[in-house]
């Protein structure tokens, strides 16, 4: 960030923020985040950071002045991986996330994200985000097989799909596994089991409308010779239909009810959390295909099926996002890649992007900032 010409320093959320002022207020912002998952891949999230640092250096190294400040942000913390909470530095940035409940965040050592955030020794000066925000952008790789399958190189996001999920626990009784006949069981692993397959058959029954995943699993006590007690399952569905994720939440519930009466078990569904379709801004998706096309480039449109800062920073501000392909659809695995050509053509689309949206006006937004008093 400094050998681009930025100005760097850190705010109170751990986002990292590279900065380039200039006369008129509103900024624009582009950036990802730099977290990943378990055995996660280089490309996710990373890409868009590097991309919008590697803006930066053309337009410095280049001698090129923008109209608008402009804005490289790598996020902290978006995948939700280390306290089960995604997009959990954006959220905060806006007051999504409110204080009071950072110390109720905690990760599978028992640290909380409060104390996480306070004991942050980067050495770097403090930094904030701007308010007045005339655009974000966010380059990402597309993390499924579309791209790839049309042999493309870079597309725009028109939408970014809703989620839901919720954690279901299902109780029996502990007991030997040798001594308790197979008819004197209450096996919550076997409730557990059957859910799974319930999922999976209420995403496949969606004929494309929605997809269902679940990806974490849990069994108590936990050892080879106990019949499992009790099983948490986390359960996640996302679709572009906000009416289908209502339904599939409803038959999941219903699913979950009629397994724990069939094999007496006690059943308990956590509320469940998500979020909406969020569409990406007109205008913005408009100047990313116009980008694209002056690129030489074809102008292809795709929704995203992951979630991403920007639908956060959607709700707010004029958000768009740029996809390059992923090879075989693979993300969230070492073997994660996008070719190294496709990674030029979008920062070339995303650099076009920002120059197009400095030359022109727009009403741009406000972010609802949630630093502490200055």
């Amino acid at each position: 960030m400094r050998e681009a010409g930025l100005r760097v320093g850190v705010d109170e959320f751990g986002n990292l923020i590279g900065s380039r002022p200039s006369e008129l207020g509103s900024a624009l912002l582009a950036g990802s985040h730099l977290d990943t998952v378990p055995q996660g891949g280089m490309f996710d999230g990373a890409l868009g950071v590097v991309a919008a640092i590697e803006c930066a250096r053309v337009l410095h190294e280049g001698g090129r002045s923008l109209r608008h400040p402009f804005v490289a942000i790598a996020f902290a913390e978006e995948e939700g991986y280390t306290f089960g909470s995604g997009t959990l530095s954006s959220r905060s940035l806006l007051g999504e996330m409110p204080r009071d409940q950072f110390s109720e965040l905690v990760d599978r050592s028992g640290r909380t994200y409060d104390e996480y955030l306070r004991a942050r020794a980067h050495g770097l000066p403090q930094a904030h985000v701007p308010a007045q925000v005339r655009a974000y952008i966010e380059l990402h790789a597309e993390q499924g097989p579309h791209l790839e399958r049309m042999a493309k190189q870079v597309a725009s996001v028109d939408q970014i799909v809703g989620s839901q999920r919720t954690v279901v626990t299902f109780e029996g009784r502990a007991a030997h596994a040798g001594t308790t006949p197979m008819d004197r069981r209450a096996d919550a692993l076997l409730g557990g089991a059957e859910f799974v397959l319930a999922v999976n058959e209420i995403a496949t029954a969606s004929n494309g409308r929605g997809v269902g995943t679940v990806g974490e699993l849990h069994a108590y006590p936990g050892a080879r010779n106990v019949i499992p007690g009790k099983t948490a399952l986390s359960v996640e569905f996302r679709s572009q239909d906000d009416t289908w994720l209502t339904s599939a939440r409803e038959r999941a519930d219903g699913a979950a009810g009629k397994i724990a009466g069939r094999r007496k078990l006690g059943v308990r569904v956590t509320p469940w959390t998500g979020s909406l379709v969020q569409p990406m801004d007109s205008g913005l998706q408009q100047a990313i295909l116009a980008a694209m096309r002056l690129a030489g480039h074809d102008a292809v449109t795709l929704s995203s099926w992951a979630g991403h800062d920007a639908g956060i920073l959607a709700r707010y501000v004029p958000s768009g996002m740029i996809f390059v392909p992923s090879t075989g659809g693979i993300s969230h695995a070492p073997e994660e890649h996008t070719p190294w050509p496709a990674v030029e053509a979008g920062t070339h689309v995303l650099l076009e992007t920002i120059l197009r949206l400095d030359a022109t006006d727009g009403t741009g937004g406000t972010l609802p900032l949630a630093y502490a008093a200055r």
